[in-house]
């Protein structure tokens, strides 16, 4: 059913309530579907439910949605890497219906007595349309994996190589498909999604690939969290009872983060782990014969903890491998000297690393065009000037 123009102008209006109280609203329906259906647990990140970033990123994806009703295709880069994380996640077309009934019973009990049927037809039809658009969107990714049901799922894969690296900080894995089965070709940037089972449920957290695709394996890294911290359910499961002969349940890659094809210079700037997924690309970048068009900046407690320092080293020119460390900082002469107009930047770390790299960016006057970020949170979670970052009810 397409949406009315008086539909949209509801839809509009209701922007506000949303701006101020969107993670609220999410929180409340992340929590009545997990009760309503357990099952769903499995596929939905809990680390990110606990900790926020979920209710979050799904109140801005609600937020901008109804921001650009009139023009949802200005939304599109943010959907497609949606729609990568859902086939990633294994999320299906019958999935949708659940969440749009429990969305809607969401904005029902916080509208309250301002609740009217007109609000919730306007919404249930904007719905429809956006979960329109990712089913579709999502049917093309799945069937970009062939006619093979099983590999559109998480498969078992073999790890062939567990290897402590960078101050016994980060775990390097090598992973294979049992009897050299069928791996599937990626671009440098993307990502594996690893399950584990855990206290009766399954987990699941994505791994940037840290190499080109070679035909045969796939290589990702994990740092070493905290035990007592709730996000290192999965990377602390697997590097402590994970080991080599193993296997290991993965979906194929996934992800948009990717290199400018046509790039003539790029910068890569990484925070600590962060250097994982910018590796890959260095490396690809050094298959194609262009190191010399490639700068990295590693920033890191000491040069103990700069994972695959002595392999980039080895492939960049002189000078070309900048490691700035706990007591050094990354400013705007550093960036003169090494930035030109055409200058792609890539940006990979923690939250508070990338805000301030690209505010330093932004502040010398690259343009915002050239600057792409990899969070390892639920991107739309980390978007400023959006929701408020405030909910009472607590999801898990």
């Amino acid at each position: 059913m397409p949406i009315t123009e008086e539909q949209k102008s509801i839809i509009k209006s209701t922007a506000p309530i949303l701006k101020e109280n969107g993670k609220e609203i999410a929180s409340i329906f992340y929590k009545r579907m997990f009760e309503n259906h357990p099952e769903l647990l499995d596929i939905f990140n809990q680390t990110n439910q606990k900790i926020g970033t979920q209710p979050l990123a799904l109140a801005n994806t609600i937020y901008f949605a109804a921001e650009n009703i009139d023009n949802l295709e200005i939304l599109m880069p943010q959907i497609k890497h949606i729609t990568h994380k859902h086939r990633a996640l294994t999320i299906q077309p019958e999935h949708y219906p659940i969440v749009g009934k429990y969305l809607l019973l969401a904005i029902k009990q916080f509208l309250g007595e301002k609740s009217t049927q007109d609000i919730l037809d306007a919404w249930a039809t904007a719905y429809n349309i956006i979960a329109n658009i990712f089913i579709d969107l999502e049917k093309k990714l799945y069937d970009e994996l062939g006619p093979t049901e099983e590999d559109k799922g998480f498969v078992p894969l073999i790890i062939v190589k567990k290897e402590v690296i960078a101050h016994e900080s980060i775990v390097a894995l090598t992973l294979e498909r049992p009897e050299h089965g069928k791996m599937f070709n990626f671009h440098v940037g993307q990502y594996l999604t690893i399950r584990i089972k855990k206290d009766g449920n399954f987990h699941n957290r994505h791994y940037s690939l840290t190499r080109p695709f070679d035909g045969k394996i796939y290589s990702i890294a994990i740092k070493i969290e905290n035990m007592n911290e709730i996000k290192g359910i999965v990377s602390n499961e697997i590097i402590n009872n994970y080991n080599i002969g193993d296997t290991i349940l993965a979906s194929f890659p996934a992800g948009t983060f990717q290199l400018v094809g046509n790039g003539k210079h790029h910068l890569f700037i990484g925070g600590g782990v962060g250097i994982t997924v910018l590796s890959s690309m260095i490396h690809e970048l050094n298959n194609q014969g262009k190191s010399n068009d490639v700068i990295l900046i590693h920033c890191v407690q000491s040069e103990d903890y700069a994972a695959f320092n002595n392999e980039l080293k080895a492939i960049l020119p002189q000078g070309h491998y900048q490691l700035f460390c706990k007591d050094q900082r990354l400013g705007k002469d550093t960036l003169n000297k090494i930035l030109k107009s055409d200058t792609q930047v890539y940006i990979c770390g923690s939250a508070p690393f990338m805000d301030k790299i690209e505010s330093l960016l932004i502040e010398y006057g690259h343009p915002s065009s050239q600057i792409y970020v990899k969070a390892f949170q639920p991107t739309l979670s980390t978007t400023k000037d959006a929701v408020k970052d405030e909910a009472e009810t607590k999801v898990l």
